[in-house]
């Protein structure tokens, strides 16, 4: 075994899911974050743009030319594996996915995650 896999198997890992969700550019990932952090005590959560094409809505494009992609915010969320049903039909209620053009969500599997806590006393951020 090599120092680095020695070093590594000490570390606290557990089986988990990726729930990733497709939202508009519209502060519903930022809803999304703070209802997962409130209501489940969620803070491995990410959030970033990106442009989709179709996620939201039918892509009707002009004969031979491509769809005009919009911009869209994509938030991964990392949950045990045993919580992982729950969250992701918490996901789908919080970010309003029902609507039209609210997105999509997906699940798979993760490797491995570390699990970690946040110190106390954290301020919350402004809203």
């Amino acid at each position: 075994m090599t120092a680095s896999v020695e070093a590594s198997s000490s570390v606290p890992c557990e089986p988990c899911k990726l729930i990733t969700a497709v939202v508009p550019d519209d502060g519903s990932d930022l809803t999304l974050m703070r209802a997962l952090r409130d209501e489940k005590g969620i803070v491995r959560a990410n959030s970033f743009s990106c442009y989709g094409s179709s996620i939201l809505a039918e892509a009707r494009p002009r004969r031979g030319k491509l769809p005009v992609p919009k911009l869209v915010r994509m938030v991964e969320i990392v949950v045990a594996e045993t919580d992982a049903e729950d969250v992701f039909s918490f996901v789908c209620n919080a970010a309003d996915i029902g609507r039209p053009g609210g997105g999509i969500v997906l699940q798979q599997a993760a490797p491995v995650a570390t699990p970690y806590m946040m110190p106390e006393g954290l301020p919350d951020e402004a809203r």
